[in-house]
């Protein structure tokens, strides 16, 4: 079967969407939608799950989504070729084998570079041109315009509003307006602001160490202990300030195993923010006692066990550093059937 495959976020979806997969349902037998940034906490960019994505593009089509299949793809920052991997393998378990595969889209600009990485892949231009974005229907959502209601397919908009109802709406416009206030602060200044954070991992007999967050970003979402750093501290001295601060943890600089700085450049919604993760392993030490204080709502030790089954509920990329401190690759339930890429 000719199979095309269309790559998206779709946060949400709108009407330059719908009409992409309208024109490939045209021309091919077979489409099938990668949801990208799945399994990760809610945030004012990645506002709906996978699952609610796919039912609003289903609903938009109704007996044309027949053919129209849907895979689920975490992020994975910090290697590239591995996500694309993870796509590659997933698409071809719905495919199979004799499938003859393209990518489809618009090519828009620097964003679009995923485009062009699947090789014998070839790019089928999708021929929508549209000036229609996902993120001026997020602004005008949450900034409590209208607009946003001709942008999207009538299903969606039912959806979104019936959304704005919730409180989790509201929990995200408020995330969304003190973001807006970040971004107002920093257009005062004649260049860019780069921030510099630390996060401190601590393992304890296989359990890392978390807090839930309490603050303006991400509300309720699981996250390792961290902050910026103050002018006067070292990145060393301020992971142990943070971790002291938001746990009551007092650990020696001896138990530093290995550091790591996390610089994807759209890891957090608050800016530029660089991060300098430090990994303390106390080994067989059992887990010392912790309490949330400071920005913290609580502290607890996880079992590692337990990592993936809740993958999505960790603040910005927390998830991702502690799978690259460990050694893992993000968890990607769509291959759990079969072997995850390496």
């Amino acid at each position: 079967m000719n199979t095309a495959v269309f790559i998206g976020r779709f946060q949400p979806p709108h009407l330059a969407h719908l009409e992409t997969i309208s024109r490939a349902l045209e021309r091919f037998d077979r489409l099938i939608v990668v949801l990208g940034s799945a399994y990760c906490y809610p945030t004012p960019k990645n506002p709906f799950s996978a699952e609610v994505r796919e039912a609003m593009i289903r609903a938009s089509l109704g007996a044309d989504a027949t053919r129209l299949q849907f895979v689920a793809i975490a992020d994975d920052y910090y290697d590239d070729p591995r996500w694309f991997r993870s796509v590659r393998t997933a698409v071809e378990a719905l495919a199979g084998p004799d499938a003859r595969i393209a990518i489809t889209g618009y090519d828009k600009d620097e964003s679009s570079y995923y485009l062009h990485g699947f090789g014998d892949w070839p790019f089928e231009p999708s021929g929508v041109v549209s000036p229609l974005n996902a993120t001026d229907v997020r602004n005008s959502y949450f900034g409590g315009s209208a607009d946003w209601k001709a942008m999207v397919p009538e299903a969606v908009r039912q959806y979104m509003e019936q959304f704005a109802a919730t409180a989790e709406f509201k929990r995200l416009q408020d995330e969304w307006r003190t973001i807006q206030h970040y971004r107002a602060l920093e257009r005062r200044y004649p260049y860019p602001i780069l921030h510099v954070a630390t996060d401190a991992m601590v393992l304890a007999q296989e359990q890392v160490l978390l807090v839930e967050r309490n603050g303006a970003l991400g509300k309720g979402a699981w996250a390792l202990p961290g902050g910026y750093v103050e002018p006067r501290e070292t990145l060393l001295a301020s992971a142990l300030r943070e971790l002291r601060e938001e746990t009551g943890l007092e650990l020696q600089a001896k138990y530093l195993k290995a550091t790591q700085a996390f610089d994807y450049p759209g890891r957090s919604l608050r800016g530029r923010v660089i991060s300098m993760g430090h990994f303390f392993d106390l080994q067989d030490t059992p887990p010392p006692a912790v309490r949330g204080q400071d920005d913290a709502a609580r502290a607890f030790w996880l079992p590692l066990a337990g990592l993936e089954r809740h993958q999505a509920r960790f603040f910005e990329d927390h998830y991702q550093q502690i799978c690259w401190f460990l050694g893992r690759a993000p968890h990607q339930p769509a291959l759990s059937q079969g072997k995850e890429p390496k």
